[in-house]
């Protein structure tokens, strides 16, 4: 199996020299171990006069087969480990920084409280990364929000958070809308999500700098429809690769930006923000657990979900 290990390792990286860096062996090794593969298959896999490396159609159908193996081996492995009655076993999980900042630590120790035996792991990435990982098996759940393909993933809803209009609390703008106006403690009191209190009329702040998360972030295709249907274009100061930048970004002055009342309520005491609700069903979101459709659910993964599902279940909407 080595020989179809560095196989795929050497697709995965479409390049020798970091398939050799990746698998802590020397190239001219791992190099070996490929054209021996080739030999016995007696049909090149890669074709070595492309950068980045491409597939033969042999090399294709080798992938292929070599990805089934692998599932076999996993599911195999999951079943044995679920004979175990959740008392050994692996479970890998992932989410963007602000999912595996805010959400990830409550439900790994509710988790681990009742199976302490279970290994984790946590990878942090954007969104359409940890998608891909799900895809190729080398996670098992990541929390996200957004737009995903129902019919390679399943989500399992669990959470609803609220967008907010971030602003600094200096800005002159700030004087013409004290009547929309709300403070950390008025977040944290939820109540911006009573249907007496107003939401300000986003095209106000026309002329405001902004800081927006960029392309590929579910933040932007948020933001770029909130600007869309109030009819305006904004003065985009920064455009960031971090939720938590974004707010650290604001608290320094540097523009408007919009928040989840999430991080809001989850951040340190603070007034050097005001908030505004935003009448908009792009300003709600559904965070969810995502996983493969196909494939073994292990007794581990089925436990995840079930005491996330039971740790936010009385969470506000």
């Amino acid at each position: 199996m080595q020989g179809m290990d560095y196989v795929y390792a050497v697709w995965q990286e479409k390049s020798f020299s970091a398939a050799a860096r990746k698998l802590f062996v020397s190239q001219p090794a791992l190099s070996a171990s490929v054209r021996k593969v080739e030999r016995e298959l007696g049909l090149p896999i890669f074709n070595r006069s492309t950068t980045p490396l491409q597939l033969t159609d042999a090399g294709r159908a080798y992938i292929d087969a070599a990805e089934r193996i692998f599932r076999i081996k996993r599911d195999l492995k999951s079943y044995c480990d679920d004979l175990a009655g959740l008392e050994s076993g692996t479970l890998r999980l992932g989410g963007t920084n602000f999912f595996a900042s805010c959400f990830l630590p409550p439900m790994i120790e509710a988790f681990s409280s009742r199976h302490p035996h279970i290994a984790l792991s946590v990878t942090e990435s954007d969104s359409a990364d940890l998608f891909n990982k799900l895809a190729t098996e080398e996670l098992d759940i990541i929390v996200d929000s957004g737009i995903y393909d129902a019919a390679l993933y399943e989500a399992i809803p669990f959470y609803q958070d609220h967008l907010l209009l971030s602003v600094p609390a200096f800005l002159p703008i700030n004087r013409e809308f004290s009547s929309y106006l709300l403070t950390q403690q008025d977040i944290m009191l939820g109540r911006h999500l009573r249907p007496d209190v107003p939401a300000v009329p986003l095209s106000a702040f026309q002329d405001t700098d902004f800081l927006i998360l960029g392309k590929g972030n579910d933040m932007f295709r948020r933001s770029r429809k909130l600007f869309q249907n109030n009819g305006m274009t904004p003065h985009v100061r920064l455009y960031l690769n971090q939720l938590m930048t974004a707010y650290h970004m604001a608290r320094q002055g540097l523009g408007a930006t919009f928040l989840t009342d999430t991080l809001v309520r989850l951040s340190a005491p603070n007034e050097a923000l005001v908030y505004y609700k935003l009448d908009d069903p792009n300003a709600q979101r559904q965070i969810f657990l995502a996983l493969q459709r196909r494939g073994y659910r292990t007794n581990a993964m089925q436990g995840f979900i079930k005491s996330s599902l039971n740790l936010y279940q009385d969470a506000p909407a």
